[in-house]
């Protein structure tokens, strides 16, 4: 063994435990923001939610501002992924099969990451400079094309009529509705609202709720 394979390995260990200790902050930094929202959970909590030593996040991140920012970042570059992966995925289907595969993958990935909309949720609640600065650099380009998305559905019948920007707040509100309450939706009936059989049934009631055309 070379003295520079000696040498490259403990520093791409330390690049690993580097990574690992990123994302165990990150996912927790979601997981808190997405609960109680920037004001209501400390820089402490996530760092002992994540396992971490408190110092780890100013080392990563820096500021709790900056860490929210990041998991802003961070949920919607997964949102991004797994949309373009599914569109890649649809194939050559028609116009009509790709805008209602895609208004159904929103509902599934909103049964997945539930934590999506709890962040976008908390986050109208909080400063008024970060959430101007997340309607500008994510919420802004990301709502247009959900309402290009939604004009198409509406032409397509796929969507009721009226103003796209209001009927995407209908959908949005429509859709996130059970897992926003999961919780309450559980005692109430007894079903875990994130089953794929009350998913399933939850595509059905949505597109039943905005368009007369099945879903099939």
């Amino acid at each position: 063994m070379t003295a520079k394979a000696v040498t490259s390995a403990p520093k791409r260990s330390e690049q690993k435990r580097s990574r690992e200790t990123k994302i165990k902050i990150l996912d927790a930094a979601l997981k808190e923001f997405s609960s109680a929202g920037f004001d209501g959970v400390s820089t402490r909590a996530i760092a002992s939610t994540a396992g971490v030593n408190h110092t780890l996040i100013t080392h990563h991140f820096g500021t709790k501002e900056d860490l929210w920012k990041a998991a802003a970042e961070a949920i919607f570059y997964t949102y991004t992924t797994e949309s373009e992966k599914y569109l890649k995925s649809l194939g050559s289907l028609d116009q009509l099969d790709v805008v209602r595969e895609l208004l159904k993958h929103f509902i599934n990935f909103s049964a997945e990451f539930p934590n999506f909309h709890r962040f976008m949720i908390h986050a109208n609640h909080g400063d008024s400079e970060l959430l101007n600065w997340f309607i500008d650099k994510y919420i802004k380009p990301y709502s247009d094309s959900e309402l290009n998305l939604l004009y198409q559905a509406q032409k397509l019948g796929l969507m009721l009529e009226g103003d796209s920007l209001h009927v995407r707040f209908l959908f949005i509100g429509a859709v996130n509705s059970i897992f926003t309450f999961a919780p309450q939706f559980k005692r109430l009936s007894g079903k875990d609202p994130f089953s794929k059989e009350i998913v399933e049934q939850h595509i059905d009631y949505i597109f039943k709720l905005f368009t007369q055309k099945p879903i099939a």
